[in-house]
Formats: structure tokens, C-alpha cells, sequence
């Protein structure tokens, strides 16, 4: 079921092969072995070194050498939620193999997204109809009324003009926004003394290239109602005020 909601191509056998794991740094951990070992395969091969393979990480971006065994996206970043974009990413891919002869392939971080995007953004190719793509991890834990209720509190943060937006539309349902301007308190300070209220909402730098720009993050879970969101914005104002 899983392998035709992200449109695996199953041929004859209608089989797939799947794994669980604890959580979604396992399921990379293994995805990045199993490529690992992909590539010492086809170096031995090509009669190839085999014992130093290039692993590219994130912050924000990180210079690839011809030792690369794959490509990790991520479908809904950590801090703003958004989706990364791997159509584009395997379309770059597919060039550059083809100028060098690499097969080097994309594994994609689906944990928060991968659901989401299923009934949501059906048309976003992210999936296995993209030829480079050949894992993804992710699990179920959210519907369609988590984004409306996302897309309440954005309007709502909006409307009391003392923010701006950084999270997109397409994404993850979680809103990230920045205080505009000067203001008394910073985002930390805001972060700290919504406590006082029953909240828990982080407050975070952004990487590498956006450094000066600090978030304060709000996750929609299934239990996050219209509600709370009216009232979570009633409690920043008065930490504001």
C-alpha cells in the first residue's frame, strides 16, 4: 500500500520492500549503508578506491566530490517546514550524472512531509516517479485539518502586524515567523515567557546563510484547534504588550 501511495514502480510482481524503524535518523542511517554499499560495489567494479566514500551533510550546503554515494532531501524542513525541492534537485542530478558517468542516487527524508504531500499536493513529484529516487522514509500523523488549522494561526499571526511569515504554504503544517522591526522583547525573550502561559513555543536561528534571521516555531498537531490558535495569538500579544 505504502509503495503505490508514493508510486513505486512495482512491475508484474506488485512487491515491495520496506523496513521500520525507530525514528527518522535511523531510517537515513540506513539508507545512507545501503548506498554506501551500492557504491563500494560499483567501485570495486570499475576497479575504483572503495574506502572513502563523500558524505554530504547540510549547513547549508556542502561541496560534493566524485566519491558521492547519494543525495538526501528532506520533504518539510526542521525549522520552517517547507519542502525541499527535488524534482529540481533530481533533474540537477540526472545532468550531472550523465556528464560524469556517476549513478549517484536520492534518498528522501519524508518523516514530516511524506503523508502530508499524499493527500494535499498530490501533484508535487517528490516521490518514486523521479528516476533518482530510490528511498524514502516517513510515517502518517497528520490530515488535512492540521494545514487549515495552520493556515488560521498564519492569518491570525499576520493580522497583528508585529511579524513576519517565514514559513511557506507548501510545507509541513507548522507557521515560522520573525518579529518585524525593533521590539522590546527578542524572539528567545517571547519564547520564555510564553511558558508562563502553558506554551512551548522554540525559538531558533536559521542556519548557515540566514543567521540574522531567529524563528519562533508552532507545530499543528491533530489536537491543535481553531481555538487554541485564537488563543495562543491573545497570549503572544500579551507578552508583547
Amino acid at each position: 500500500m505504502i509503495a503505490r501511495l508514493f508510486n513505486a514502480p512495482l512491475g508484474d510482481t506488485e512487491t515491495a520492500m520496506g523496513v521500520g524503524t525507530v525514528g527518522s535518523s535511523e531510517a537515513i542511517m540506513l539508507a545512507g549503508s545501503a548506498f554506501k554499499r551500492n557504491w563500494q560495489n560499483k567501485s570495486k567494479a570499475e576497479c575504483e578506491p572503495y574506502d572513502k566514500p563523500n558524505i554530504v551533510t547540510r549547513s547549508n550546503v556542502q561541496v560534493c566530490w566524485e566519491n558521492t554515494i547519494c543525495v538526501a532531501a528532506i520533504l518539510g524542513s526542521t525549522l520552517t517546514g517547507e519542502f525541499e525541492d527535488i524534482k529540481r534537485l533530481n533533474d540537477l542530478l540526472v545532468k550531472k550524472n550523465e556528464d560524469t558517468g556517476w549513478n549517484t542516487p536520492i534518498h528522501v527524508d519524508a518523516t514530516s512531509g511524506g503523508f502530508i504531500s499524499l493527500f494535499i499536493y498530490p501533484e508535487l513529484e517528490w516521490d518514486f516517479r523521479l528516476p533518482l529516487v530510490k528511498s524514502i522514509n516517513g510515517y502518517k500523523n497528520v490530515m488535512e485539518n492540521c494545514r487549515e488549522n495552520m493556515l488560521v494561526l498564519r492569518e491570525r499571526i499576520e493580522k497583528t502586524e508585529r511579524f513576519n511569515i517565514v514559513s511557506k504554504d507548501v510545507g509541513v503544517p507548522l507557521v515560522a515567523f520573525s518579529l518585524k522591526g525593533q521590539s522590546f522583547h527578542n524572539e528567545f525573550e517571547i519564547s520564555e515567557m510564553l511558558r508562563r502561559f502553558g506554551w512551548i513555543v522554540p525559538a531558533y536561528i536559521m542556519p548557515a546563510d540566514a543567521q540574522h534571521i531567529t524563528v519562533l516555531r508552532v507545530v499543528i498537531r491533530e489536537d491543535f484547534s481553531r481555538t487554541l490558535a485564537e488563543r495562543l495569538v491573545a497570549d503572544i500579544l500579551k507578552v508583547l504588550s
